[in-house]
């Protein structure tokens, strides 16, 4: 099957005008073949709300993705980077098994809203910090300057790592992402060998800091996790080491992309700007629209534990779904005008953070550094415009992440 001939049997998701702007194709299958085979991708994708929701928590599928990540590897050697699968494959993320249990039972501590409210004065002294750096400019990136800057040094605070290290962090976080939501024509080999090369150095960087906290343990993450034992098992240090890598590419990207977009989107939907300057109080509600109308994450990706049917489709044990969050945020019968901003929309059920067990665990943190990054920029920069009327998101196709969101601040 020619490129052209596969994007047009896959509805065009998998081209770069898709990557620009996903939500047209999401429409038009959603529409026309809901539960959809895709030969390209070898792979169900569903795009109605109802079934995604119900998808989200279904106990017959399995987050498991170690099929999945060995086809990120090149075909031909895909044997002597195992090593990578099996980094990522200690992700909570992506283990729904005892070892899942055991990190979540961590998280739960650490992550529940009560937690991470605590974690306000630090975020605003580090939001404070940022935007008294910018004040003096007339132009600066929302992203590169701003957004992408206050996660990570959340993160930083987190694992109770130095200032100095905010930018080994972010490129880290950048590149294990890049490898995650894969370009539209991947270079296999060469993210495979970039993949090799960053894990080997976050293990020179974080091995000695995990010894240094199992003698001399602070109140930080890694500390916590050096600490932590469930069954009588704790956790190892490439275990640990794997989460740290976890929290600082799963959290801090997510939550970088969500801010930027706020704030692009904002100036596509003049009222609604006008309205959450004039209310600031409308914040909560304003972030979980950000969140619904263009989720960071576009997908979930699940495996059939068991064959079971849907949508009058017959799906096997062992298929691969994709869960099109993207899509759901949109659906007409979930949500009336999906594809405008209000900022007063309640009930706001959208799927961006999921929903029982697999429900995300960094959800407050996100939420917070939402909330917090954008009521304090338009605070602080109330005129700000957009230097460009054009966006340009990453290459990748199961994400949504800007390259610069360039604004003028007066």
């Amino acid at each position: 099957m020619s490129e052209a001939a596969a994007a047009l049997e896959s509805y065009g998701l998998f081209t770069a005008a898709a990557v620009q702007d996903p939500y047209p194709y999401y429409k038009a299958l959603r529409e026309r073949e809901p539960v959809y085979w895709s030969e390209k991708a070898r792979a169900w994708y569903f795009t109605r709300y109802d079934d995604v929701y119900e998808l989200q928590d279904r106990p017959d599928l399995s987050v498991d993705r170690v099929e999945t990540l060995y086809s990120y590897l090149p075909r031909a050697n895909s044997g002597q980077f195992s090593d990578i699968v099996e980094h990522y494959h200690r992700w909570l993320l992506y283990r729904d098994d005892a070892y899942h249990d055991r990190l979540k039972g961590l998280f739960l501590k650490a992550m529940t809203p009560r937690a991470v409210e605590r974690l306000r004065p630090m975020m605003q002294r580090r939001v404070d910090i940022i935007l008294d750096a910018l004040a003096g400019r007339e132009a600066f990136d929302a992203y590169l300057d701003f957004a992408a800057r206050l996660p990570t040094q959340v993160m930083l605070d987190l694992l109770d790592l130095p200032d100095s290290d905010e930018a080994t962090m972010r490129h880290w976080s950048d590149r294990c992402s890049n490898f995650l939501f894969q370009p539209v024509s991947p270079d296999k080999d060469a993210m495979a060998k970039e993949q090799r090369e960053i894990l080997n150095a976050q293990q020179a960087y974080f091995m000695p800091l995990i010894e240094q906290r199992r003698g001399r343990p602070g109140d930080d993450m890694i500390s916590a996790m050096v600490q932590a034992e469930v069954g009588g098992e704790r956790l190892t240090d490439l275990e640990i080491l794997a989460t740290c890598n976890m929290m600082a590419t799963a959290g801090g990207g997510t939550s970088r992309s969500a801010i930027a977009m706020s704030l692009w989107w904002l100036h596509q939907f003049p009222d609604q700007l006008a309205k959450l300057k004039a209310n600031p109080g409308l914040i909560n509600l304003a972030a979980e629209e950000f969140l619904r109308f263009d989720a960071p994450t576009q997908r979930g990706i699940r495996t059939a534990r068991e064959d079971f049917e849907i949508g009058g489709k017959r799906i096997r044990k062992g298929q691969i779904l994709h869960i099109m969050i993207g899509a759901a945020n949109r659906d007409p019968e979930q949500f009336a005008d999906p594809d405008r901003i209000d900022i007063t929309r309640d009930p706001n059920r959208h799927v961006t953070l999921g929903h029982g067990v697999h429900y995300c665990l960094g959800a407050a943190l996100a939420r917070l550094e939402l909330r917090v990054a954008v009521s304090n920029f338009l605070r602080r920069f109330p005129d700000y415009r957009l230097a460009s009327d054009k966006i340009v998101f990453m290459d990748r196709t199961a994400s949504r992440r800007p390259t610069s969101v360039p604004v003028l601040a007066h």
